[in-house]
């Protein structure tokens, strides 16, 4: 209960309701797909109770970050843009990983399936290859999401690699869950199980 609380907490100063809403709700919600309608309800606490046992570390308290820019290039044909981390109205993961790094390969494409399964988190996933905004390395990685069939993700630079310093990366595979308003909640370390259903369905009850 001394994990829960705090995050608890941090939900009721931000109006999150504790249960997903019904199917219907959820049709007449337009920042949530049609693709979201089947996950089963489920409470805050229960949500949080799988995303423990599946790794989550969260940061008590949770910290407010500094304005960060990362740099997005959503399609192969894109040019790459400037995204705060407090301009977005959805809470957020952030995704290291690399293209030489054999558990990243292992996970990347589940990562990515549950990216593209759901539209109440936004998804970046920076690669520590990219330094800046490359077009040759930026292309190779796409490159990679082709050979691999992964789809429904996007190629993002750190530059002069300030989130990951804000964040203390100090490995990868790591990826960081993100409120809304910028505060850091937690984090998942080395491999995660993004294939499993009630790991998916809890992440997203966590916010719904």
């Amino acid at each position: 209960m001394l994990v829960v609380a705090p995050l608890l907490f941090w939900a009721l100063l931000n109006n999150a309701p504790f249960e997903l809403t019904n199917k219907n709700e959820v049709t007449s919600r337009k920042n949530i797909k049609k693709k979201n309608q089947n996950v089963p309800k489920m409470s805050f606490e229960k949500a949080l109770e799988i995303m423990l046992d599946h790794g989550f570390l969260p940061q008590l308290p949770a910290l407010s970050l500094p304005s960060l820019i990362i740099s997005v290039q959503k399609t192969k044909e894109s040019h790459f843009q400037g995204i705060s981390l407090h301009d977005s109205k959805k809470p957020i993961l952030l995704h290291f990983w690399a293209t030489w790094c054999g558990p990243c390969k292992l996970e990347l494409p589940y990562f990515a399936e549950f990216a593209e399964s759901q539209d109440v988190i936004d998804v970046y996933t920076i690669s520590s290859e990219l330094k800046n905004t490359d077009t040759d390395i930026a292309n190779k990685i796409w490159n990679f999401y082709s050979q691999h069939n992964i789809n429904g993700i996007n190629v993002c630079a750190d530059i002069n690699g300030r989130i990951a310093s804000e964040l203390r990366v100090s490995g990868i595979p790591a990826t960081f869950l993100i409120s809304p308003d910028g505060m850091l909640l937690g984090r998942f370390l080395g491999v995660t199980d993004w294939a499993s259903p009630e790991f998916s369905a809890a992440l997203i009850a966590f916010f719904n």
